[in-house]
């Protein structure tokens, strides 16, 4: 089947959003990001994850009980399954004081998956390439040599 230029850029970013998801699984399981909260909207939720390799700190019980930390790994094995198993997607970064959190949801929340949609992309990329050029010490080379490929 023949594919144009854009539909072949679509797979490529669904393939980069599931290596995205599925290193976020990973990182789960491997006590580098845990739940740090739930974010309600109108007709869904969505689930924050933060920890250590992104400077928040790990989610635990203030008392040491061993319940509630068993309940909170058993939140994240969930999570981690969800990710694999594609019926969530990391859908947004929150920016805040010393930390990033990622937030994940999915049709099983109420959320609809997100799909590549290429001219988003394109606005976000050139987003993203103006403000780091700006604002940190980066040869624009280095942009130019992704562009092309």
């Amino acid at each position: 089947m023949y594919k144009t230029t854009i539909e072949k850029d679509d797979l490529v970013i669904a393939s980069i959003q599931r290596d995205l998801n599925l290193t976020i699984a990973f990182l789960i399981l491997s006590g580098q990001l845990t739940i740090r909260g739930v974010i309600v909207t109108s007709g869904g939720f969505t689930i924050s994850l933060s920890g250590p390799i992104i400077g928040g700190a790990r989610t635990e019980a203030k008392s040491g009980e061993v319940a509630i930390n068993t309940l909170i790994d058993t939140i994240d094995v969930i999570t981690s399954i969800l990710l694999i198993l594609d019926e969530i997607r990391l859908i947004g970064v929150l920016v805040g004081p010393g930390r990033l959190s990622l937030t994940v949801s999915g049709p099983i929340f109420g959320e609809p998956l997100n799909k590549p949609s290429l001219p988003i992309e394109r606005e976000s990329y050139y987003f993203f390439h103006r403000m780091i050029s700006t604002h940190f010490n980066i040869d624009p080379n280095l942009f130019r040599n992704i562009e092309k490929e």
